[in-house]
């Protein structure tokens, strides 16, 4: 079986949305900025603490 580093994968995908960002909106961010937005939208729809 494969292993997967669940961080690295992560990494990746903040990276892709980042890049999302950029192209959709014309917005810099930094990795910690991407992760608040997402924490952000989830926090709209999925209670947490």
């Amino acid at each position: 079986m494969a292993q997967i580093d669940v961080a690295d994968e992560n990494l990746l995908k903040l990276r892709g949305i980042q890049k999302v960002i950029l192209i959709e909106e014309g917005i810099e961010s930094n990795l910690d900025e991407t992760l608040a937005r997402i924490l952000e939208f989830y926090r709209r729809f999925v209670p947490y603490n």
